[in-house]
């Protein structure tokens, strides 16, 4: 009952930081999505200005040009228009067509320069009457309103596109009066968007009322570019970066400090009517989007770090109760143990030492029977009692070792003859395998025989019954190595590093027969520690049984 009560105190504390931590992050991803909307429609915004007020510089240029355009006329108006176009930076070329007898002005079979030559070889089509004069109504959208601050910045342009030359002389007055009434010469006017050599050009034309010529203009585009990009706005570095893109989708014009590649993606693009496939493109600030991805970092950060450490604090928590609540159980179980085992030699004690009070036993080698038995349960009730001193001492770290110049030999030999009888009575054969005459080292004695016995005691427990002991001491250089060794069932390799676990033993029938509280081999490994040596457990060469070998640095007899 106790762990179910901690597994829902648990999901109650990790359901709800869950929710939480998931909602503060989608929080957080909607208000990062609603501020990217909100600067993408101001960037769509700006663009869409920037645009219209492009186009509409363009259609002030087309309507000044056209206007000056239908002042022209008589029999010199060829001369005329060049006059017009050498004085007009924003006329590039110019051109006489009639009805039936094709290109009048510049003569395509004599150019007079290059130019010429391109300008003829360039509208070879519309000239040879494979193209339409007139545009569709689409590609030619009515100019927006505009503010009269941007008008204002186009007088320039305006006066420059309506700037006729002097004509003849024998031009008539009506027609020389600068930009006359154009109701008064009406007929039919139009612009067009040609491509050709990969290049995007503004050709425009006028034919008057019942006449079969039409004379035109091209835009120098370069000059009419230039002057309306002087109007494009020059942003601080905060704003971002707006950029013109031509037709081929290359940077014509850029106002900010962005670096743009090809790999550079816009933020927002608006067309430009009078320009096809020509747009204005906004990119975000780098600051700006460094910013707003580091506020969002942290923040993800910080939501992140608070899930992570209630989930964190809560499982350790977790695991801190499951771990007291076993240890609760195991020094529970210690408990019981040790007083069946105090019990036990107490109570064969008793029994023995009452009989030979009462004098009820007369035979003498009863009797002294009776007092080896005594004498046995009596060093057994010392052992149990020295290894809870020792695990008490161990657990508050309040164990001292003594130093001392040992020699291991007699000191093994001594503790082994102490415990012959124990072996034999356990059915077991004790053999020693101790190869030196004198083993030198320097330690504690008495936790040294703890270490010893409580290795004995084990294998007298788990190989009882014919099996054979053996003790084994044999050293290098550096270290001495004292192996106990018994030919039992043995322990699985698995369990071989957990046998050293306080309160551990192998859940199985062998084990479950034997009395033990699982602090013996626990106690000998910390005791090994403390003497500065090791203690482990090794595979039986050949197989089954097992070994013990405790590993202690070497020292000198003085």
């Amino acid at each position: 009952m106790y762990n179910y009560r901690l597994l829902i105190a648990w999901l109650l504390l990790l359901v709800p930081t869950l929710l939480l931590g998931i909602g503060a992050l989608r929080l957080l991803g909607s208000e990062e999505a609603r501020r990217n909307d909100s600067v993408r429609q101001v960037a769509l915004e700006r663009v869409q200005a920037i645009a219209d007020n492009l186009d509409l510089g363009i259609a002030e240029v087309e309507e000044g040009l056209m206007t000056t355009l239908r002042q022209f006329g008589g029999v010199e108006v060829a001369i005329a228009l060049d006059d017009w176009k050498r004085e007009n930076p924003l006329v590039r070329n110019v051109f006489v067509w009639e009805r039936g007898r094709g290109l009048l002005f510049p003569d395509p079979e004599r150019p007079a320069s290059d130019e010429e030559a391109q300008f003829v070889r360039r509208y070879l089509p519309l000239f040879a009457g494979q193209a339409d004069w007139q545009a569709p109504v689409a590609d030619l959208p009515a100019a927006p309103a505009a503010a009269d601050n941007i008008l204002a910045q186009r007088q320039e342009l305006r006066s420059l596109a309506r700037q006729a030359p002097a004509p003849a002389a024998e031009m008539s007055s009506a027609s020389v009066s600068g930009i006359a009434d154009v109701s008064a010469s009406p007929g039919e006017s139009g612009w067009l968007t040609w491509f050709a050599d990969n290049q995007l050009h503004l050709l425009g034309w006028y034919r008057p009322a019942g006449s079969a010529q039409r004379i035109g203009v091209e835009i120098e585009m370069m000059a009419l570019l230039s002057r309306l990009l002087a109007a494009f706005p020059a942003e601080a570095s905060g704003a971002g970066t707006s950029a013109l893109l031509d037709g081929a989708g290359s940077v014509f014009h850029q106002s900010g400090p962005l670096m743009i590649t090809p790999e550079t993606r816009p933020f927002a693009s608006a067309i430009i009517p009078r320009l096809p496939h020509w747009q204005v493109v906004a990119y975000p600030s780098a600051a700006a989007g460094g910013a707003a991805s580091r506020f969002l970092l942290v923040t993800s950060l910080l939501v992140g770090t608070f899930v992570a450490a209630i989930l964190l604090g809560g499982t350790l928590l977790l695991r801190q109760a499951f771990r007291e609540q076993r240890d609760a159980r195991q020094k529970t179980s210690f408990v019981a143990s040790v007083s069946h085992e105090l019990k036990t030699p107490l109570t064969t004690i008793r029994m023995y030492a009452e009989l030979l009070d009462e004098g009820r036993v007369e035979a003498v080698d009863k009797r002294q029977r009776y007092l080896q038995t005594i004498v046995r349960e009596s060093q057994r009730l010392t052992r149990l009692v020295n290894n809870i001193l020792d695990f008490s001492r161990l657990e508050q770290g309040r164990r001292e070792y003594a130093r001392e110049t040992l020699d291991l030999v007699p000191v093994l030999n001594d503790l082994l003859d102490s415990q012959a009888v124990r072996v034999a009575e356990a059915g077991m054969h004790l053999r020693r395998e101790i190869a030196p005459s004198t083993a030198s080292w320097i330690g504690d004695r008495d936790a040294l025989e703890q270490i010893i016995l409580n290795l004995l005691d084990n294998a007298l427990k788990y190989a009882s019954g014919g099996g054979v002991v053996r003790i084994r001491l044999d050293g290098d250089t550096t270290i001495w190595r004292l192996a106990v060794c018994d030919s039992g069932p043995g322990i699985p390799v698995a369990q071989r590093q957990k046998v050293f676990e306080k309160f551990h033993r192998i859940d199985d029938s062998l084990t479950a027969r034997q009395q033990g509280a699982g602090l013996g081999l626990s106690i000998a490994r910390q005791l090994a520690e403390g003497l500065g040596g090791e203690l482990c457990c090794l595979e039986q060469p050949g197989g089954g049984g097992c070994c013990f070998e405790l590993i202690l640095p070497m020292g000198r007899l003085s």
